[in-house]
């Protein structure tokens, strides 16, 4: 993804391939021989709107992007590609009867009780964790900028020893940091270990310096990042010289649950022989919740149920060992951290770096694109895709009229055919997943 402040599944990168956008002009950058800017196709994105304001900035359409995600997400009740939920509440199951006060956390075969998280298709329950590499550098020889001889650079490689196996949860970032997803350098062009070594390629123009994104403009029109220099063998004023490599995993020795209970009365204190008056207050708090952690499993990955379980983890055994609960009833609700999303056939076997398939990185540029109230940029080619994305299916008369159906006059996300051709592809997807009842 070259860097936005906004996180998407479908990278910025890969968007813009699929709109057919010079990847350098995407970038903010153009030279005069590589990748030219020429007036016929001046289709340079700037970081920000106000940069150039009579086209849309890619930070504005990493927002649209992300929201286009979050509709497909909430339709569908999977992300189109995985990703880490954190801190979702859901109420711990209850008795049919609201009067009836639950103590032993189990259901009707005596298991623990299940919950239907917000997402289904979930992987594990657990946290994002990073663990360090190292730092690859130009002047250490493991951050290369290559090329023919004689000719232009065209490819960056990163080199570096680890002890991780899986070459897709070895990523590559900006320098400085942690590892923060929206710095990751997105999509490789190839990844592999061997023998101990990370080895991954990409392009130089993902490797433009962030900070020059943030230039204020000087003139009538901002000018774009010189990428002439590229031809220019070890100069690289406008290319980072360094980089970041972590190792992205799911922690689920981390917490994948914490348990509230709301304070309790002075009748039920008094039930379990504590005095609690109002006379004595110092016996009864308010307003503090009791919390307790916990671990999360997953008993139906394809609709989303989970199980949560007061537990404690064992570095020495490298277990979750099971606790009691902290209070003596059920708590009254729980937060979840999971690991879930649709993952690409691809990406399963080796074959891709992206867990996001083709199709649903297709549809997403497909709603993105037909939201955008911004100019584009004015190469005809672009022009023509973002205009037949953007029709509106609901005209009749005037220069354009449509004979659309019922049903794509009824796209909740609006008429416009790029929204409609998303809907189309999720509609006959949309979750229909049951509330399942749990006594």
């Amino acid at each position: 993804m070259a860097r936005a402040d906004t996180y998407t599944l479908l990278s910025l990168d890969r968007y813009f391939a699929i709109m057919g956008i010079n990847p350098a002009h995407a970038n903010g950058a153009a030279a005069s021989t590589v990748m030219p800017y020429a007036d016929c196709c001046a289709d340079i994105f700037f970081q920000y709107d106000w940069q150039f304001s009579s086209r849309v900035g890619r930070e504005s359409l990493a927002r649209t992007i992300a929201g286009a995600e979050q509709d497909l997400a909430d339709v569908l009740g999977y992300w189109p590609a995985p990703r880490w939920i954190s801190e979702e509440v859901q109420m711990f199951p209850r008795h049919h009867r609201p009067d009836v006060l639950s103590f032993g956390g189990l259901d009707g075969r005596a298991y623990s009780k299940a919950m239907r998280a917000r997402y289904g298709r979930i992987i594990a329950g657990g946290q994002r964790a990073v663990s360090p590499v190292g730092t690859v550098t130009t002047a250490g020889g493991d951050l290369v900028y290559s090329g023919p001889v004689g000719g232009v650079v065209d490819t960056v490689t990163v080199e570096i020893d680890t002890d991780e196996t899986d070459p897709r949860l070895v990523k590559v970032y900006f320098a400085g940091h942690a590892g923060d997803p929206e710095w990751e350098i997105r999509p490789a062009r190839t990844k592999a270990i061997a023998a101990g070594t990370f080895t991954a390629t990409f392009w130089p123009w993902q490797f433009i310096d962030p900070d020059l994104w943030e230039a204020l403009p000087t003139g009538d029109e901002p000018a774009p990042i010189d990428y002439d220099e590229q031809t220019v063998p070890g100069t690289y004023d406008n290319l980072v010289t360094s980089a970041d490599v972590y190792v992205e995993w799911n922690d689920s020795t981390d917490d994948g649950a914490t348990f509230y209970w709301e304070p309790e009365t002075a009748a039920l204190q008094a039930l379990g022989n504590l005095v609690c008056t109002c006379s004595n207050s110092g016996l009864c708090i308010a307003c503090q919740m009791t919390t307790q952690t916990g671990c999360l499993h997953v008993r139906d990955p394809m609709n989303g149920m989970v199980v949560a379980s007061p537990a404690t983890y064992n570095d020495s055994s490298g277990s979750w060992e099971s606790s009691c609960f902290a209070v003596c009833r059920e708590p009254d609700f729980v937060k979840l951290w999971y690991y879930s999303g649709d993952i690409d056939g691809r990406y399963l076997n080796s074959k891709s770096y992206d867990p996001l398939s083709p199709y649903w990185a297709e549809t997403i540029a497909w709603l993105a694109t037909a939201r955008l109230d911004r100019p584009f940029c004015n190469c005809d080619r672009v022009q023509d895709m973002v205009a037949h994305l953007q029709a509106d299916m609901a005209q009749l008369g005037g220069p354009f009229s449509y004979n659309a159906t019922l049903e794509q006059l009824n796209c909740p996300w609006g008429t416009r055919r790029g929204a409609v051709m998303a809907w189309q592809r999720v509609s006959k997807l949309a979750s229909r997943r049951a509330r399942v009842a749990v006594i």
